[in-house]
């Protein structure tokens, strides 16, 4: 299956895809299963809380799959130098092995237009991402924003050194595609774009919608549902429309 010049073969469509595991119920057996999982499809990386980044490094050994640690989730409402802290010490644990931040951006400092501290809040830890040779991702809660503030957040998030904007914890609510096209166009081309906060609401329609609006990553806990049937059931049903 193919959209643009994007191949979305069963391979492709799983390197776009973080499986998170970010329930605050999971176990040790949640985790070293969802391990698993991922190794079977080889998602580009497994996200869990805090607490397990560690033990699915350990399970992702040797694959390439990222460890995601995912910073002052799910608010970001922290203070720098705690989110700093946090960077820090996923740094240290994770090191040698692949592995990326997801941090929540401060909401409630965009939302009172104390821009400077917004970006700078995301500048140390984009730092400390940059010197440790990974990349920082910054969500920006987009359900919780105007699209003045989504156009500035982006333009902020580009300017403090992130790799990435992300929709969203979820936890405001999923992002419109509205609001993911406009976070596409409001970026500029060298940060991309994660699209996330569906929760149970993913589905294989949802995350084509989300490509076709701008994402070129997708962050769910519902990945070997959307790849089986993208790469599987909606080819042939494509087939029959052009039949």
């Amino acid at each position: 299956m193919k959209i643009g010049n994007l191949e979305l073969t069963r391979e492709n469509l799983a390197q776009m895809i973080d499986y998170s595991v970010l329930g605050p119920d999971a176990t040790e057996a949640t985790i070293v299963e969802a391990c698993r999982v991922a190794k079977e499809y080889n998602f580009k990386g497994v996200h869990p809380n805090p607490i397990w980044a560690q033990r699915v490094a350990e399970e992702l050994e040797g694959t390439g799959i990222e460890t995601g640690y995912v910073l002052s989730f799910p608010f970001g409402a922290n203070p720098t130098e705690i989110k700093v802290t946090e960077a820090k010490y996923a740094a240290k644990i994770l090191k040698g092995k692949p592995w990326v931040i997801d941090m929540v951006t401060n909401i409630g400092k965009l939302k009172s237009g104390e821009y400077d501290y917004y970006r700078r809040d995301i500048a140390e830890v984009a730092k400390v991402c940059h010197d440790a040779g990974v990349e920082c991702k910054a969500i920006l809660e987009v359900a919780f924003l105007t699209d003045d503030e989504i156009k500035a957040a982006c333009q902020l998030a580009a300017e403090a050194g992130a790799d990435w904007v992300k929709t969203s914890t979820g936890r405001g609510g999923p992002p419109t595609l509205a609001q993911l096209k406009l976070m596409r166009d409001s970026s500029p081309q060298h940060v991309k774009v994660k699209c996330a906060g569906f929760g149970a609401h993913w589905s294989p329609t949802v995350a084509l919608a989300a490509i076709l609006a701008g994402a070129e990553r997708l962050g769910t806990r519902r990945a070997p549902w959307i790849i089986e049937e993208i790469t599987g059931l909606m080819p042939e049903l494509l087939e029959r429309i052009e039949k």
